[in-house]
């Protein structure tokens, strides 16, 4: 099972957890942007529209209140075939269950969006990384639109306390959490976990991650891996 997989699927199982039960507080675990868009099926960017509400079956057949929202999309990054311009994610009503709260005004600023597909549905929660675009710096820009997809092989590992360790080649340690806890440190913010070129490895040998700084001039791998991919 890959690193992302395997990932994805933990947090698929605390979001569950938290979903089956309304009295429980959502609580999101660290999440590096690049690990943020591997484990996402779709990423746009665009502008919320409108809200609906919706109601869903819950596991035990109760209905749960649910919302949709209508997005302008002025750009895709990853997913969606064909592409169309106006798409919808669905949340849970209450913050409570991790429903994503919409903060700003609807027709407002651009945001970048990732979000998970369940059934024909995409999905997003308060865990899910949903930020204006206006706050999204150029490094993590040229990571959504060049270099995160190259690194979707690698893992990027938060480190909570000391010591820490990783347990393959194809982890990165991610350490701003012990100075802030936001993880808005500068790991998040300029670098992104790649594997670098492998002499002699066998096939289907796990990747050698590293950081590396994402800058405006990326390594040809990179740029290729970003092909078609516009800022």
């Amino acid at each position: 099972m890959s690193p992302v997989t395997s990932s994805r699927l933990l947090a698929g199982a605390i979001l569950v957890l938290v979903l089956g039960d309304p009295t429980n507080a959502c609580s999101c675990a660290p999440q590096h942007p690049q690990m943020a868009f591997c484990q996402a099926d779709v990423v746009i960017r665009g502008r919320f529209m409108g809200i609906t509400p919706l109601s869903h079956n819950s596991s035990r057949g109760e209905s749960v209140p649910w919302v949709r929202y209508e997005i302008k999309t002025t750009k895709i990054y990853k997913g969606f075939e064909p592409l169309t311009d106006v798409h919808f994610v669905d949340t849970p009503a209450l913050e409570s269950v991790c429903g994503y709260q919409h903060p700003a005004p609807l027709k407002g600023e651009e945001y970048l969006i990732m979000a998970t597909q369940q059934d024909e549905r995409l999905t997003v929660s308060a865990c899910s990384f949903v930020r204006p675009w206006g706050r999204v710096p150029p490094s993590q820009r040229r990571g959504v639109s060049q270099a995160y997809e190259g690194g979707c092989a690698c893992q990027v590992l938060p480190c909570l306390f000391m010591p820490c360790s990783l347990s393959g080649d194809a982890q990165c340690l991610w350490t701003d959490g012990l100075l802030d806890r936001s993880w808005q440190g500068p790991q998040a913010q300029r670098l992104a976990c790649l594997p670098r070129p492998s002499q002699g490895a066998p096939p289907g040998a796990d990747p050698f991650c590293t950081w590396e700084p994402l800058k405006s001039s990326l390594p040809g791998a990179l740029l290729k891996a970003g092909r078609g991919r516009g800022q």
